[in-house]
């Protein structure tokens, strides 16, 4: 009986490891998935400040002084994360989208665009290095950028975009 156990253990284990072991392919359309899911819900109660910008962020992260009214460095550890705002594009510009697609010859592991209610917003990630990233979520004038690990690409994703439509511009 012990060795039946050890047996069942060994290939339950091995499972595991297998789901744990995702492609960048398959982390990048787990985060696509929550990135266009945060784009079509209502936006995230805001629970931060940066200047006179109010935002969403998840517990752990820190807005870094200086920040300014468009441009606002967001750390968690060792990782950081760029928003720009900008108060001239409305919540339908492709300003950002246009810039990100200028250079033809860079390859995209994602790009997507979602439009919704007269919302236009993305969605891109690629290889910038061995296990590195970088992702970049927009909508209309606010867009977010980072440089993610492999592993962490679908979680940025997602509260990136939460955090990008948390941000209304058309005040």
């Amino acid at each position: 009986m012990p060795r039946k156990r050890l047996i069942g253990l060994v290939l339950f284990a091995a499972a595991m490891l297998a789901g744990c072991m995702a492609t960048p392919e398959e982390r990048a359309a787990d985060g696509l998935a929550h990135a266009r899911e945060a784009f079509e819900q209502e936006p995230m109660d805001t629970n931060e400040r940066a200047d006179d910008r109010e935002l969403y962020l998840p517990g752990g992260y820190t807005i870094e002084k200086p920040s300014d009214n468009n441009n606002v460095i967001i750390t968690k550890g060792s990782d950081s994360f760029v928003l720009f705002i900008n108060p001239n594009e409305a919540s339908d510009s492709k300003f950002f989208y246009d810039l990100q697609k200028a250079n033809p010859d860079q390859q995209w592991l994602v790009d997507e665009t979602f439009e919704q209610n007269g919302r236009f917003g993305f969605t891109t990630v690629r290889m910038i290095a061995e296990d590195r990233y970088e992702v970049v979520e927009s909508m209309g004038g606010v867009k977010m950028t980072t440089i993610s690990e492999e592993s962490a690409i679908a979680d940025n994703m997602d509260w990136m975009m939460k955090t990008v439509r948390s941000i209304n511009i058309e005040e």
